[in-house]
């Protein structure tokens, strides 16, 4: 079973990596405080960012800022190039202090939203940036370094905000908050299917539950209640993509124990009947 935070295992030297993905594969809902790019340079993909549904095909990327829950669907015979960045690489040149993070999570996350020539400047230079990481000539390192610092000046001056209500950005502070929020969603991952509560989740982090409530709210930005909801709603969304079973049954699995309930979150988080999502977000 996935973990909910992933934490991908870069080059401390130099935090970043391109991973090459083809075939069909699921990659369950999931965040790290690592900046992602997919670059689908074959077939389609669905995929979902920050509890948004999205559906690519060749020639288009999506960017998925540190912290953001996404998910990935793709159509058997695709291809994608995944790019992964830590920002703290970029902190000895950033003299301004700006907030890369949270500008990072404000941008329009994929690339048909995008103007045309933003995307043929992306394209071309992640490809190039492959290339170099493929080929490994001499100087390649740096290189990539200098092409990456392309990449966030690109991101920051080119690409357009999204507009949309003032949202969550996760606070990812001390590696004891990290560790702690990691023991909290492995739990949420082994146990979202029975019946939680917030005591139950305060005594396996080992917090009472009023300093529990404190500690979850200030780093994530939401309640306990509302992430569980989302969590399971995210499950259902993927089962709903990914098998024939029966919404009841569906419901049953993802831990919900009123089909009203799960209805009325679900209409709130995609605007649509379950049924009418899984109909919109079946690949070919």
């Amino acid at each position: 079973m996935a973990i909910y935070l992933e934490m991908p295992e870069l080059d401390k030297e130099f935090p970043f990596r391109i991973l090459v993905n083809d075939g069909d594969i699921l990659t369950t809902p999931h965040w790290h405080r690592e900046v992602e790019l997919i670059y689908v340079t074959k077939g389609t993909i669905a995929l979902g960012i920050d509890d948004v549904p999205y559906k690519l095909k060749e020639g288009e990327i999506a960017f998925i800022g540190g912290g953001l829950i996404h998910y990935v669907l793709a159509s058997p015979g695709s291809e994608r190039l995944v790019y992964q960045f830590d920002l703290t690489y970029f902190a000895a040149g950033n003299k301004g202090n700006l907030d890369l993070q949270k500008l990072f999570s404000e941008l329009v996350p994929v690339s048909p939203q995008w103007e045309q020539y933003e995307e043929e400047l992306f394209r071309g230079l992640l490809t190039k940036m492959n290339l170099e990481s493929e080929k490994q000539e001499l100087g390649y390192q740096f290189s990539l370094k200098s092409d990456l610092f392309q990449l966030i000046t690109l991101l920051l001056r080119e690409i357009p905000n999204q507009v949309k209500e003032s949202k969550k950005i996760n606070k990812l502070g001390t590696q004891d908050v990290l560790e702690k929020l990691d023991e909290i969603f492995n739990y949420v991952e082994a146990h979202y299917r029975e019946t939680l509560t917030l005591q139950d989740i305060a005594e396996v982090s080992g917090y009472s539950s009023f300093y529990f409530t404190k500690f979850f709210k200030k780093n994530t930005g939401k309640t306990f209640l509302t992430f569980l909801n989302e969590y399971r709603i995210d499950k259902a969304k993927w089962l709903l993509i990914n098998s024939d079973l029966p919404v009841s049954e569906i419901i049953t699995q993802t831990g919900f124990e009123s089909d009203k309930t799960f209805y009325r979150l679900f209409k709130n988080s995609m605007s649509m009947a379950p049924l009418e999502y899984r109909h919109a977000m079946k690949i070919e």
